[in-house]
């Protein structure tokens, strides 16, 4: 989703860890503390019946959908849905505020599905980063089941999607309406200055790889007497690193670093070549490096891909809104790896009262292949079903603010098959990666050294989580 939907992605609970870049069945880590079960396949192991359609009725004539206030998609979500679904007479949808950010929104759900709390709230949207909470919490949310739907109604949906919807008992808890494949963007002309780079393809060459990566960062900074980085923020790049993880953060109760402590050298070479800037990331200065030129480019994933009015593309662009054009193109490249950053689930809460209407919502958004196209075509997101995307694809849609028009559905759609998350993502992510973002900061800024860096996170992890062993 946009980036104003993450600007907790800098705090200390930040973000989920969004390991593994591969779809196959392999599994890897454990499933005891809250992992995503080990399975890639459509049909959860343990999905149940789905309830008979004609005995699921409204109590309630108002689906409530509870969010946050500073997430922009819900808007769009909103009116294609009222402009667009057959409702029944009388029938509203509303949201319910949770919240300025999606951290601040999974604790007010938490407090408003307590027993005895009398707010009305049917669905829940959950981030990516904290969405195994809801789904591992049997009183908080139940089985897409009791509203007649099942993996079986999602046979086009990305299968890492239903991986990390289904809980540890193979039971379907959440459905995403997006899948959130992600590419490196960057400003064409400054590329053209500095680099020589004419194409897309040409900056592809430039960043195939990590090592090639890291050789084009010394390039542009010796280009630009230091003056332009390559990328904005090292919180974007290891969205894109962790996909080398094989495990989850937490494996039989144990905390494990995998590929982790690799990045701390990593982002710490990265900085002292001038190829990165010192912005966190949806903070103060972000948007204004590149659009200043002293970052090249980042990376993003859809949702900072969609239109130009308000994404991080058409921020980074300087898009403006009277003239609808922006101030100058920005190209777009697959980057070192496959990789994708966050999506948002739908979980029906233990207080739907409106499941006919939940059930409407759900299935518009997240099975129903006509309604998922035209809310791609209306708003540009890249939607969790893989023939509406083929579709999208090859329709050949332009994005005005890419270099040449580029198609930015094309790009996605050659990596998103590749993305894996069997067994990698647990209930502990959220908070482990928030204090490893920071740690590792401390050690790239030159705060701490590397292994006073690790130390410090290891001991948060400690504080955070006393159940879990870290050695």
């Amino acid at each position: 989703m946009k980036k104003r939907i993450l600007a907790a992605v800098v705090a200390a609970a930040a973000v989920m860890s969004l390991a593994g870049c591969k779809e196959d069945n392999t599994s890897s880590g454990s499933t005891n503390n809250g992992s995503t079960p080990a399975t890639n396949n459509s049909t959860p192991a343990g999905e149940t019946s789905a309830a008979d359609p004609s005995s699921i009725v409204d109590d309630d004539k108002v689906l409530s959908i509870g969010v946050w206030g500073d997430n922009g998609d819900i808007t769009h979500l909103l009116e294609y849905f009222r402009a667009n679904a057959n409702l029944d007479e009388g029938v509203t949808v509303e949201m319910v505020d949770c919240g300025t950010g999606g951290e601040a929104a999974r604790e007010q759900y938490a407090n408003l599905l307590k027993d005895g709390n009398t707010t009305d709230l049917d669905i829940i949207i959950c981030d990516m980063d904290w969405v195994r909470n809801y789904v591992e919490d049997d009183k908080m949310t139940v089985p897409l089941s009791t509203i007649g739907i099942t993996a079986a109604d999602m046979p086009d949906a990305f299968a890492y999607t239903i991986g990390v919807g289904t809980d540890n008992n193979g039971v379907l808890k959440g459905a995403s309406f997006q899948a959130t494949p992600g590419a490196f963007f960057y400003r064409s002309d400054l590329a053209k200055q500095y680099l020589n780079v004419e194409t897309p393809d040409q900056m592809q060459a430039k960043v195939k790889d990590w090592d090639t990566f890291k050789a084009t960062a010394k390039e542009l900074a010796d280009a630009s007497g230091g003056a332009c980085k390559l990328l904005d923020s090292e919180t974007s790049l290891w969205q894109v690193f962790q996909c080398n993880r094989t495990k989850a953060w937490v494996v039989d109760n144990k905390l494990e670093m995998d590929t982790a402590e690799s990045f701390y050298d990593f982002a710490k070479e990265l900085y002292d070549a001038k190829g990165v800037t010192d912005a966190t990331g949806w903070g103060e200065g972000w948007e204004a490096n590149v659009q200043e030129g002293k970052a090249l480019g980042e990376f993003a994933p859809t949702w900072g891909l969609t239109g130009l009015n308000g994404s991080i593309l058409g921020d980074m662009a300087k898009y403006d809104k009277d003239t609808k054009t922006p101030t100058y193109e920005m190209g777009l490249c697959d980057g070192p790896q496959a990789w994708y950053w966050g999506g948002s689930y739908f979980c029906v809460t233990n207080k739907c009262n409106t499941k006919k209407t939940a059930a409407e919502w759900i299935r518009f958004y997240t099975c129903n292949k006509d309604s998922m196209k035209g809310y791609s075509e209306a708003y540009g997101d890249y939607m969790n079903n893989k023939s509406a995307m083929a579709e999208m694809v090859s329709a050949g849609v332009k994005n005005p603010s890419l270099v040449g028009g580029q198609d930015h559905f094309a790009i996605l759609n050659k990596t998103v098959g590749n993305i894996d998350v069997t067994g990698k993502l647990t209930t502990y992510d959220s908070v482990i990666k928030g204090k490893f973002n920071d740690s590792v900061r401390k050690y790239m800024l030159g705060e701490l050294d590397k292994q006073a860096a690790i130390d410090d996170f290891k001991n948060e992890v400690r504080a955070a989580f006393p159940d879990l062993t870290v050695e």
